[in-house]
């Protein structure tokens, strides 16, 4: 709550808060909802449609194992079009090759212009919508991450 209140915003109270699980009905359904932070936010939650085999995940980038576990058939992942469990292996698999081959170029101290060009993609992902718009944003990213973390650990 601090975090909203601290910053005397305008900001409506919210009247339930969750640590970490949480189960509402909605509209005549249950609806899971789980936070995944510290992630991209510390807001982050998940929210399960079990009726509906649904899952809404937005950028849950250190949770895709979790994600992908879950027994679903749709998952809104905040871009792009709904992703499949098969969907979300495939990007926790190029995450985590993500992250490897940054650290190891940070390992090797070579600076930003070095690295961009270094990280190396496989014909599959390059196939990916915004591909093109993005891969650069996500090595910057991931080498953001990897010099805050300099332990490596994922």
């Amino acid at each position: 709550m601090e975090p909203i209140v601290g910053k005397k915003l305008p900001t409506a109270i919210p009247d339930r808060v969750l640590d970490k699980d949480m189960t509402i009905d909605l509209g005549g359904g249950t609806v899971l909802l789980h936070r995944l932070a510290p992630s991209h936010s510390v807001s982050m939650i998940m929210v399960l449609f079990p009726k509906y085999r649904a899952l809404q995940c937005t950028d849950a980038c250190e949770s895709k194992s979790m994600v992908a576990a879950q027994d679903v058939d749709f998952i809104d992942v905040g871009h792009y079009t709904p992703a499949t469990r098969p969907d979300q292996t495939a990007l926790r698999a190029y995450m985590v090759d993500l992250h490897q081959q940054v650290f190891d170029l940070v390992r090797s101290s070579q600076s930003w212009d070095q690295l961009y060009r270094h990280v190396r993609f496989s014909d599959e992902v390059k196939k990916w919508t915004a591909f093109d718009t993005m891969h650069t944003l996500n090595v910057m990213g991931m080498s953001c991450w990897v010099s805050n973390h300099r332990r490596g650990q994922w």
